[in-house]
């Protein structure tokens, strides 16, 4: 099965489509989380009753919607992704997490045609990252991270707690508009390139340092141990306002697997 395109396997009315970033081996989806009832019912049978009943337990019924939503969605086009061959049910993948709740996949698609997959999600809409085995061998991980820009957030305290330094001095002099603009484009390749690797906050933000003026590709300058700023690729995404997106690849460096299920 081809994973060009739009998601043809979901008859719905508003299918996952795929985003124009032409990236040797990997494929990236936005979808909407407003989806038809008729399609919610569908794709219940695809999920766990584990994970039924994790959505059951959430108070809010716009909180239990989404949770259906976003794990179907990701079922789906992850079982699109590893049927090219031969058909794979969105009902048979199984999940665990990492120790910073780092979703993977478990066995018997750990080794198969997808290598990593990563999630974003902002209000109604998804993004989902897939790195396929086709990848070069030197990108092992995948991390995505969407944010609104119309997000209620006070950034320029939070700038002084998860900015280096040299990334708040870029921020001197600008309008409000445009130090947040900006604040975002710095916070969303440090979220991608932290879920890519598991590690969350842990790492530190602050020791992350990358440039987001270069020419061709924002950079890292500086990462914390044991990752290595060569080793990564970054990339912010085309996405329409009021969102701002980006794309990390890179290395195997990770906290380490447990054995638990993984819960969107």
């Amino acid at each position: 099965m081809d994973h060009t395109g739009n998601a043809p396997f979901f008859e719905i009315a508003q299918p996952p489509q795929r985003l124009p970033v032409e990236i040797p081996g990997v494929s990236l989806w936005w979808a909407t989380l407003a989806q038809p009832e008729t399609a919610i019912a569908q794709w219940l049978v695809w999920l766990t009753p584990e994970e039924r009943q994790r959505a059951e337990r959430m108070a809010r019924p716009s909180s239990r919607y989404r949770a259906v939503v976003v794990r179907a969605l990701l079922r789906g086009l992850l079982a699109q992704a590893l049927g090219r061959e031969s058909a794979v049910s969105p009902a048979s993948l199984r999940f665990q997490t990492g120790a910073h709740g780092r979703p993977y996949l478990t066995a018997p698609f750990a080794d198969g045609a997808v290598r990593d997959f990563n999630l974003s999600h902002s209000g109604d809409n998804l993004l989902v990252g897939i790195l396929h085995s086709t990848a070069p061998p030197f990108w092992q991980r995948i991390g995505v991270d969407l944010e609104s820009l119309q997000r209620s957030r006070d950034t320029t305290r939070l700038a002084c707690r998860v900015l280096s330094v040299s990334e708040q001095s870029t921020l001197a002099g600008l309008s409000r508009e445009e130090s947040q603009c900006r604040f975002f484009r710095y916070w969303v390749l440090k979220e991608a390139f932290s879920k890519a690797v598991g590690a969350g906050f842990s790492l530190g933000f602050e020791t992350i340092d990358f440039d987001i003026d270069a020419a061709s590709a924002p950079y890292a300058r500086a990462l914390p141990k044991p990752y290595r700023p060569d080793d990564w690729t970054l990339q912010f995404l085309p996405v329409d306002p009021p969102f701002v997106a980006a794309l990390a690849l890179g290395g195997n460096q990770e906290s380490k697997k447990s054995e638990q299920p993984f819960d969107s």
